[in-house]
């Protein structure tokens, strides 16, 4: 039976930059950190879930185009992060904003590599284990 995420894969240009950005600004922890055939990576943690964070051998072992949405967390405080974050110097990519698939609101950055990431802040009763959700914004239409 599958009951979760793993790890997910992010290919990096810096392996060292991407582990202290995403340690120090978002939260991760480094779980461990490896060679196998000649490309270091490392396992950094959220929670449960892992993101192996790899680095690539030349731009061609970059998946998708800089500016790619890879990732969306979850915040608490959506307010908070975000000036904290531009505190830090992070790039912002989307102020926060109404979310449209979901009652809540939603940010994004650019973390070293050019990856756009997601920063998510659910409005309760909405959640990953909420069925009732309805659309709240014109144009969007829930099909299931």
């Amino acid at each position: 039976m599958i009951t979760s995420f793993s790890h997910i894969y992010h290919r990096v240009r810096d392996l060292d930059e991407s582990i202290a950005f995403y340690t120090k600004h978002l939260g991760f922890t480094l779980l461990r950190r490896y060679t196998m055939d000649g490309r270091e990576s490392a396992y950094l943690r959220l929670g449960d879930v892992l993101l192996e964070t790899s680095a690539a051998r030349s731009a061609s072992d970059l998946p998708g185009p800089e500016g790619e949405r890879r990732l969306g967390l979850t915040v608490t405080d959506l307010d908070a992060v975000m000036r904290d974050l531009k505190a830090a110097g992070i790039e912002v990519v989307q102020e926060a904003y109404p979310a449209r698939t979901f009652w809540g609101r939603q940010a994004a950055i650019k973390d070293p590599n050019g990856y756009i990431i997601s920063l998510r802040e659910w409005r309760a009763p909405d959640s990953p284990r909420f069925p009732d959700w309805k659309p709240e914004h014109e144009g969007v239409r829930r099909l299931k």
